[in-house]
């Protein structure tokens, strides 16, 4: 079969939903980082900048929400004994290979904790500019606060998004 109902949620969640919360997060931190040079922004501008930040908070919990809730579980799935077949079990499938093996280590251990890491950090970021608005991007300091909590929400997801990559690459969820 092509599409498994497992792959089209893998795909939601990593391109729909990530991918949204990626952009969205580079849109609020590009807009944050060329107002610095600008005089103080219209209503309008203000209501665009904390509607980004908003909406990228949320595409980033619903990501983690989703990740942890509909992917993580089936990837985390043991295999009964004595199972030669490992496609269906994504986590033995790496471990059983010392060449992947680190993929679980490292890679999937950083994605069941740095996700929640950076959706915090984004609902952060998201209050200051709801709250503070055009004093947000007026006033040096929130202003690079914001810049700064979006700076490592970017990274964090970029990252978590790359090891997500490879994990798919080699054991996707079928």
């Amino acid at each position: 079969m092509l599409f498994t109902e497992r792959s089209i949620w893998t795909m939601v969640h990593g391109i729909g939903l990530g991918g949204g919360a990626l952009m969205a997060l580079t849109a609020a931190l590009f807009y944050l980082f060329a107002a610095r040079t600008s005089p103080a922004p219209s209503p309008s501008a203000s209501r665009a900048l904390a509607a980004i930040t908003a909406f990228a908070a949320a595409m980033v919990w619903l990501t983690v929400l989703v990740g942890t809730n509909i992917i993580f579980p089936p990837y985390r799935a043991t295999p009964p004994a004595g199972a030669v077949d490992l496609s269906q079990f994504p986590r033995s499938l790496i471990q059983a290979n010392a060449d992947t093996a680190w993929l679980h280590a490292f890679a999937m251990e950083s994605k069941e904790h740095m996700p929640w890491i950076a959706s915090m950090l984004a609902t952060a970021a998201a209050f200051v500019v709801v709250r503070y608005r055009s004093a947000a991007v007026a006033d040096a300091s929130l202003r690079t606060m914001a810049i700064i909590l979006l700076a490592v929400c970017v990274a964090l997801v970029g990252f978590v998004s790359l090891m997500g990559v490879f994990v798919n690459k080699v054991a996707p969820l079928q």
